[in-house]
């Protein structure tokens, strides 16, 4: 491979990590409103680098970087659902922690708990799925992040659809479509 081989792969290369690392951060600091966003904002300012590049007679280098940063940058928004509740502990769980405790023990047998993250499009008909970050000192939640079967747990008094563990002792809960778990909604 020559030097002009090498440099173009090295445009590629640098394309992909610039995705991946744009879009990680797309990720930690928005929604998924957001993320629709920033891939039509790729998809612009890709088709205008790729242009700028063909017109710059910089074709096949200007194509496969747009490639790289274009696979990358969708492979990263359709497997955003998994990676997105543990990336985002571990840029914000020690806020989240500090919030969590800092709520006094619940007289009813509640698990402590603070807003998370939610889905849908809160108010449409499409619905809204609340999640909270819950500490469960004694871990009952763990049996839940295998099966995963909408169900009520105890300490929870909302029907929960999705149990996921970010630590001992910590979860991402999700609640049923428009059931939420604050003084405005007792019961849910």
């Amino acid at each position: 491979m020559g030097v002009r081989g090498l440099a173009n792969s090295v445009l590629v290369v640098f394309s992909a990590a610039v995705a991946l690392i744009a879009s990680l951060v797309a990720i930690v600091f928005t929604s998924e409103i957001g993320m629709l966003l920033y891939l039509i904002g790729v998809a612009i300012v890709g088709a205008l680098a790729l242009l700028l590049g063909i017109a710059l007679r910089r074709g096949p280098q200007s194509v496969a970087a747009f490639g790289a940063f274009l696979i990358v940058t969708i492979g990263m928004v359709i497997s955003q659902r998994p990676i997105r509740p543990h990336l985002l502990w571990l840029v914000w769980s020690s806020r989240y922690k500090s919030e969590v405790l800092a709520n006094a023990a619940a007289a009813n047998g509640e698990l402590k708990h603070v807003e998370w993250d939610g889905d849908g499009w809160g108010g449409t008909p499409v619905g809204d799925w609340m999640g909270y970050v819950v500490f469960d000192p004694s871990d009952s939640l763990s049996a839940a992040t295998r099966h995963n079967a909408p169900k009520e747990y105890n300490g929870i008094p909302c029907k929960v659809i999705l149990v996921r563990r970010l630590e001992k002792q910590w979860y991402s809960v999700v609640l049923d479509m428009d059931q939420f778990w604050d003084r405005m909604h007792p019961g849910c």
